[in-house]
């Protein structure tokens, strides 16, 4: 059995786009942002962009996983995607894309699309998972914000 989370969040961030975009697309950023992650790393060779492999550990387990960037707009838009990370009789493939638009006087609309793909026993939890993953994203996007908005010496 297989099913997908789709969910879409939009947050406002007063600072241009370049220093959204500087934070949001180094990997090494995300544990100071996404509370669930231990720790992320570009693991392949080159600079970041399509084809680049980020290996990454989540809190929660212990467990490790690799994603790929799919798709590299720099400076607005990158998408990632990876092969399920196992637990408890199922699994989530992690798959989003993030997006970045000019907002006017400097600030930056920030757009995350997250869908990852469910399956076994993960796929039965889909109502309780969609909800935790909103909960997770919004309070991450808010870190984002915030850490975005204080290192900005254009905000």
């Amino acid at each position: 059995m297989k099913t997908e989370i789709d969910l879409t969040l939009e947050i406002e961030v007063d600072a241009p786009r370049a220093d959204v975009w500087a934070f949001v697309s180094d990997p090494e950023r995300l544990p100071e942002w996404f509370s669930e992650f231990e720790s992320a790393e570009q693991v392949s060779e080159g600079p970041p962009g399509v084809g680049a492999v980020v290996r990454y550990t989540i809190t929660q387990g212990s467990r490790s996983g690799t994603f790929e960037t799919t798709e590299w707009e720099s400076g607005s838009r990158l998408s990632w995607d990876g092969p399920p990370l196992r637990w408890m009789g199922g699994g989530g493939k992690p798959r989003g894309t993030f997006t970045l638009i000019d907002a006017g006087e400097g600030r930056t609309r920030f757009t995350g699309h997250f869908h990852p793909e469910l399956t076994g026993t993960q796929a039965l939890l889909r109502p309780y998972l969609k909800r935790w993953i909103r909960r997770e994203r919004q309070a991450s996007l808010r870190k984002m914000k915030e850490l975005v908005e204080r290192r900005s010496p254009d905000s």
